[in-house]
């Protein structure tokens, strides 16, 4: 499963236009997640996004931990019954979910939610997460491994060697 987190306070950018293009050619179960949302108007919020064309678009406010627990229900569920590409991807780990999205759009700060606990280093600069950040978990006797990577920008605005290293392992997870 892959969360695909935006920023709601942004808008539907170009680079997320990008992002979701390369997440369709992966054949994964992705949920749109629409994230900074607080004070706004949900559907309001929400309704820029759905021109990505994902099924499941769903809005929280991480830092406020609103939105999260249902978010955990859509994304991780009791009754979960795995797909043969779910089962297939399933080792050691448990099942892998992985957070992807623009630079500084909250997916840390998902994560840590996800958790509930301060798990993995969050500041509000882009950057900060370089590399794919696996975080053993378990939820209703089953495992997960839930994935935090780095931000990932349009090809043309990466210049760093570290930047584009950094993106190759985000899509890797």
């Amino acid at each position: 499963t892959v969360l695909f987190l935006v920023d709601g306070r942004a808008g539907c950018t170009p680079a997320d236009e990008t992002i979701a293009r390369e997440l369709r050619s992966l054949h994964k179960p992705i949920v749109l997640v629409v994230n900074k949302t607080d004070g706004l108007d949900e559907a309001v919020a929400l309704a820029d996004f759905y021109r990505l064309g994902f099924e499941q678009v769903h809005a929280i406010a991480a830092s406020h931990g609103r939105g999260v627990r249902q978010l955990l229900d859509l994304a991780l569920p009791e009754a979960e019954v795995p797909t043969a590409a779910a089962a297939e991807e399933q080792d050691e780990d448990g099942i892998r979910v992985t957070i992807l999205g623009r630079p500084n759009v909250g997916k840390s700060t998902l994560l840590n939610r996800l958790l509930g606990d301060e798990r993995v280093v969050t500041f509000d600069m882009a950057g900060t997460t370089r590399d794919a950040i696996r975080v053993p978990f378990e939820r209703f006797g089953k495992r997960y491994t839930l994935i935090d990577t780095a931000g990932l920008r349009r090809r043309g605005k990466v210049f760093e060697a570290v930047e584009k290293f950094s993106a190759i392992k985000a899509l890797e997870a």
